[in-house]
């Protein structure tokens, strides 16, 4: 196995950019909603659906995507036999003192989904701000990595980010995530990685001991939640997720070659677990929608990365025992943990969940607005929080 690091060049040819448009503007959507009062219950409203495919085809500006996503340093090598692409950073002030800092994004997230934190991670303004060496892989799977064998887990994409940075040359690292990237830091803070010091999420399911009485901003995550999930298990909002979970190589394919089709599955989740304020519903907040429109083009130029990004799903651990599952004494996150948690997020943990699931919370800190893709929305914030959480608790 070769542990060489290769350059990567990320940009997208011409061609492919003005397929992608040519198909946007050739596909017709439904003149009618599935009955004539739908509104919003059975999907995003027709309304959401025209505003939302007349931006990415018509003010949607790819070039400047692509400016934005080529200013970094990207790079493939080769660990357990799969392709792991990642865009690495040093810091541009104070190198001696940067905390190497591994970023995790989830499903239907990609790399880009940090694009708002970088800057200020790895150049503060404020001399005092702690500043960081960054590491931002794709998952296995999703945009330029390899897609994983049969039964890879997150607990095994754990593994090898280690590999990864200690290739890199970290004998000492920081880790930062939400979603799916959660079990993989999870994994990392476990105490099975040396290397690992500390971990920050902003997505940590934990549900708090029995008999402990919620306030009414604790209640209202749990009703959030009970949203998302639905009373039983396959209502509420968990469809696309028992598909991608049983059958991802039809809809995988479905999807492979459809724009609009990579735009309802994935644009829905960034409309409906962001902050109504900040997301796609009335597109008044054209940066967010901007930055779902290129994770929208990077799934259609990543071919098969729309399929093969659902594994995660399938063999991982199902939404309804997460709680369980992190509060296992294996899978408890034992090195200094910090938590940031936002109200529209699909699990808005209470800190007397997030503490079920660690035996060392030392940072927990509940924001007023923001959702699911925390980095994306509230990137002011959750800069903010990785500094003080990181500058205080990350010891090489």
């Amino acid at each position: 196995m070769s542990e060489e690091i290769k350059p990567f060049d990320p940009n997208i040819p011409q061609e492919e950019v003005d397929r992608l448009f040519k198909k946007l503007k050739d596909t017709r959507l439904p003149e009618i909603p599935v009955v004539p009062d739908a509104g919003a219950d059975y999907g995003p409203s027709l309304e959401w659906v025209n505003k939302l495919k007349d931006f990415w085809q018509d003010k949607y500006s790819w070039p400047e995507a692509q400016k934005n996503i080529s200013e970094w340093h990207h790079f493939t090598t080769e660990i357990e036999n799969l392709k792991v692409h990642f865009i690495h950073e040093k810091a541009r002030t104070r190198q001696k003192e940067a905390i190497p800092l591994l970023l995790v994004h989830g499903w239907p997230g990609t790399f880009y989904e940090f694009q708002n934190v970088m800057h200020p991670l790895l150049d503060p303004e404020d001399p005092k701000a702690p500043v960081f060496d960054l590491v931002v892989p794709s998952l296995p799977g999703f945009c330029w990595s390899q897609g994983p064998p049969r039964g890879w887990t997150l607990q095994d994409t754990g593994r090898i980010y280690d590999v990864l940075m200690k290739r890199l040359g970290y004998t000492s690292y920081a880790a930062q995530a939400g979603d799916w990237g959660h079990w993989v830091v999870r994994e990392l803070g476990s105490g099975r990685y040396n290397a690992c010091k500390a971990v920050h999420t902003n997505m940590c399911p934990g549900a708090p001991p029995k008999g402990y009485r919620m306030n009414a901003k604790e209640q209202a995550a749990m009703d959030r939640a009970k949203w998302w999930m639905g009373e039983h298990l396959n209502e509420g909002h968990m469809g696309y997720a028992i598909e991608m979970r049983t059958r991802p190589q039809t809809i995988g394919i479905a999807f492979n070659d459809n724009p609009v089709g990579i735009m309802m599955f994935i644009g829905e989740k960034y409309d409906e677990l962001a902050d109504p304020t900040i997301g796609t519903a009335t597109l008044d907040k054209e940066d967010y929608v901007k930055d779902v429109c290129t994770t929208l083009s990077l799934y259609f130029f990543t071919p098969p990365s729309i399929m093969t990004s659902m594994l995660c799903y399938t063999f991982n651990v199902r939404h309804e025992v997460y709680t369980e599952f992190n509060a296992k004494e294996e899978n408890l996150i034992r090195v200094p943990l910090g938590v940031s948690t936002f109200p529209y997020d699909a699990f808005p943990v209470p800190k007397a969940g997030a503490e079920t699931t660690t035996t060392n919370l030392k940072f927990f800190r509940e924001r007023e607005h923001g959702g699911h893709f925390a980095c994306m929305e509230m990137h002011e914030e959750m800069v903010t929080d990785m500094r003080d959480f990181f500058g205080e608790f990350y010891q090489a």
